[in-house]
């Protein structure tokens, strides 16, 4: 991790920071919790989402293969029954430090209320504003918060629009399923899915969030091949104003999740900094990230 983090010291150069448009991901679907003969319809599954989520156009303009979000959707299959499906999708998107070939883990989810129904040789349809289908309105929506985040790391606030997109796409779903199908503010685990996911983003509470995610990549990663502890300081900085969050919303689920995909990122980061600020990085990330105390104390005091 070490190796990869601070590869980019080095290596492949670009002109300047590419906000990314279109999605380059990667599916998967894994059936070993249902019994079938025939698995192709999980193949078709499979070459439908795949098709429908690189080749539709998220954001208005033209762009570049290279400029695109990499992002890897895992369809865990937990019931199936003709055409009804139930799983549990895990979501994950990176982006590319300037500067670099490191990919920097974005958003990390996992999605344990989700349902829909898929015929074999089914087209998957959406349309803006209206609601087509549950599996289509799922991954309309994911496809906007990996957007949203990834803009909201090259420019304050730059996600508005796709968060926006993915509320309507919520309240559609809502509307469309009757309440049902994993929209509802009740499904899944207590405040932790996709109709709260969605709310929380684009709550005022959590601004200082946001903004911390554009210093933490602008002004930090991406200058570290240039100066390495100036990036660091920014890192330390967005860090501070995560602390904003931690004051007001103690257990909220956001920042668990930024924890989730940047615990290795920031043991690293810091395990290179001055013993001062070693310690003031320690003493914030294990109040508001308790359950990986020991890793940053052990990880960031190695060096």
């Amino acid at each position: 991790m070490k190796k990869l983090l601070f590869a980019f010291m080095t290596l492949m150069v670009t002109s300047t920071p590419i906000v990314a448009q279109d999605l380059n991901c990667t599916i998967d679907v894994i059936t070993n919790q249902v019994q079938v003969t025939n698995k192709q319809i999980f193949d078709d599954l499979k070459n439908s989402i795949v098709q429908f989520m690189n080749n539709k156009k998220w954001v208005t303009g033209q762009v570049a293969t290279n400029e695109r979000i990499n992002c890897n959707i895992v369809f865990e299959i937990t019931k199936f029954e003709i055409d009804q499906f139930q799983a549990n999708v895990n979501i994950q998107s990176t982006r590319t430090v300037y500067n670099s070939s490191y990919n920097t883990k974005v958003f990390s989810y996992l999605d344990n209320a989700v349902s829909f129904k898929y015929a074999q040789f089914q087209a998957l349809d959406f349309q803006d504003n209206s609601y087509t289908s549950n599996l289509t309105s799922l991954l309309a929506f994911y496809a906007n918060i990996i957007v949203g985040l990834d803009f909201d790391t090259y420019q304050l606030y730059g996600g508005d629009p796709y968060f926006a997109k993915a509320l309507s796409i919520r309240d559609n779903a809502n509307v469309g399923t009757q309440q049902a199908g994993g929209w509802e503010s009740s499904a899944g685990n207590g405040s932790r899915n996709k109709y709260f996911l969605i709310d929380n983003i684009l709550d005022p509470r959590f601004k200082p969030l946001r903004s911390a995610l554009y210093t933490y990549h602008i002004k930090g990663l991406d200058v570290m091949s240039t100066d390495l502890e100036a990036g660091r300081e920014s890192i330390y900085q967005s860090v501070k104003e995560l602390k904003k969050v931690f004051d007001a919303l103690p257990n909220a689920y956001l920042l668990k999740l930024f924890f989730n995909s940047k615990t290795e990122e920031l043991i690293q980061v810091f395990s290179q900094a001055t013993p001062t600020i070693k310690n003031k990085a320690v003493e914030l990330l294990s109040k508001m990230d308790p359950s990986n105390r020991s890793q940053y104390e052990k990880g960031i005091f190695k060096s």
